[in-house]
């Protein structure tokens, strides 16, 4: 079945080809229809008079849908890259699929709580999904910083910046919103230190800060955070950490099968951040931490796809396998 373009969250356009992937991880290339052609034309003239040798990043709404746009040059001409953004805010149990009480504890009171996965593993849906679900009178006023605005937040107490657009930088919004009374502040990547530290300072002066960091598991996120951190601001991690969630989304390729997210959490009690002051070699003891709480692990979660007969072992081999951190045995726990 061909995929309808208006479904499609990742395109990449060129003068001569449109490649398209939906959803269900589902690829197509095809020639650009007329108004494609049109739109690739058109951004050409308006955005590609700069500089060939650096990228243009814009968001912008065309049929219907907004993106994120990347423009840039490559050995095939100007290529457009294109991220189709949410229209509405996702429901987390009915449409993500995810158990509200698992996520709740993670997003309560003060503190950092991470959102980790890797690139297009929905982590960032769900951060929104779940700071959504906690409601406004739970949640208070809201900053967030974007590289796009992913979503508009209705209800009132939002304040909604995009970098490049309404602010400078991450870090530099993280300041703003402390100064401007947010009791949350939602970060959409940690991806540099200056990020990093304007989280942590604002989690520890009693700010509910959650944000999205690129790392490979749940026990993953203290080592990928305590690298872009200072020494000072490294001791002070353990004691500001609230909640850690990491998740993948595993697409079949095709338009019966439904997109299967992987995932495991940690809450972050006073047993686990000792485990975390203690220093990277001592992590893989928050494997013990996650079976204390009753959370599962990536591997228990992909065994759950394969019990219900959705996806087979060779499929989801990577989260079963990935680090050795569980054997066959645990998974039954």
């Amino acid at each position: 079945m061909p995929i309808k373009l208006e479904t499609a969250t990742n395109i990449t356009l060129s003068a001569h080809s449109l490649e398209a992937e939906d959803n269900m991880g589902r690829f197509e290339i095809m020639k650009p229809p007329g108004a494609w052609k049109d739109f690739y034309d058109r951004m050409l003239g308006e955005k590609g008079g700069g500089n060939k040798r650096k990228a243009t990043n814009f968001t912008i709404p065309f049929l219907g849908e907004r993106y994120r746009c990347i423009l840039a040059n490559s050995a095939g001409g100007q290529i457009i890259t294109m991220r189709q953004l949410m229209k509405e805010i996702p429901r987390l149990e009915q449409d993500l699929g995810f158990d509200w009480n698992v996520i709740r504890p993670l997003l309560e009171g003060s503190g950092l709580t991470i959102f980790a996965g890797q690139m297009n593993s929905g982590k960032s849906t769900t951060m929104i999904s779940a700071i959504d679900r906690l409601g406004r009178a739970k949640r208070g006023n809201l900053g967030t910083v974007e590289d796009p605005i992913e979503v508009e937040f209705t209800g009132g107490g939002v304040i909604q910046r995009e970098v490049g657009t309404h602010v400078d930088s991450f870090s530099e919004a993280i300041r703003d919103f402390v100064r401007q009374y947010r009791k949350t502040i939602m970060v959409g990547e940690i991806r540099d230190p200056e990020t990093a530290e304007a989280a942590v300072l604002a989690a520890s002066l009693g700010h509910s800060v959650v944000g999205t960091l690129h790392a490979d598991s749940a026990i993953d996120i203290p080592t990928r955070m305590s690298s872009l951190l200072d020494t000072k601001l490294g001791r002070i991690l353990p004691s500001v950490l609230r909640g850690m969630w990491w998740q993948h989304v595993y697409r079949r390729g095709d338009h019966l099968s439904k997109p299967l997210p992987i995932y495991e959490s940690l809450y972050v009690t006073n047993s686990v951040r000792q485990i975390i002051a203690d220093g990277p070699e001592k992590l893989p003891q928050l494997m013990n931490e996650m079976v204390s709480q009753k959370r599962v692990s990536m591997a228990q979660s992909a065994t759950a796809w394969i019990a219900k007969g959705l996806a087979t072992r060779e499929e989801l081999r990577p989260w079963l396998e990935a680090r050795g951190r569980i054997n066959d045995a645990q998974l039954s726990l």
